[in-house]
């Protein structure tokens, strides 16, 4: 129906939003705006990468990576990036952080494949890998 949109502020999960800072596809301050689109709080990552290395920067002992984040970003990109301090390495284990405090206990995994009520096809990783 014209007129009609999805309301993105009644999201109301937490964000964990990255962008790089060179990335010539989706500018930061554009993926920025997500901040302040999304309901729930949001947390913003800038990585000092371009697309795709914005997001392949596995943490390393010696890491020439860097970022910048904050947990209450400012309305405005610009205001958020006088804000943002700069930490070293790569934002992976701050990711890993965010996200264990928003998850539940860890369980052993299960010992057998499938279960109530559904039966195990195959072992991983599946027939699937093998169709041509």
């Amino acid at each position: 129906v014209l007129g009609t949109g999805v309301d993105l502020g009644a999201i109301n999960v937490d964000s964990y939003v990255v962008a790089g800072l060179t990335d010539h596809i989706i500018p930061w301050e554009s993926a920025y705006r997500s901040t302040q689109l999304l309901g729930g709080d949001s947390r913003f990552v800038l990585s000092t990468s371009g697309h795709i290395q914005a997001l392949v920067n596995p943490p390393a002992a010696e890491s020439r990576s860097s970022y910048r984040v904050t947990d209450e970003p400012p309305f405005d990109a610009e205001a958020w990036a006088q804000a943002a301090p700069t930490l070293p390495g790569s934002w992976w284990p701050d990711y890993d952080q965010w996200l264990a405090a928003r998850s539940g206990d860890l369980k052993p995994a299960p010992k057998r494949l499938g279960g109530a009520g559904f039966k195990a096809l195959a072992k991983a990783p599946g027939t699937y890998v093998h169709a041509s």
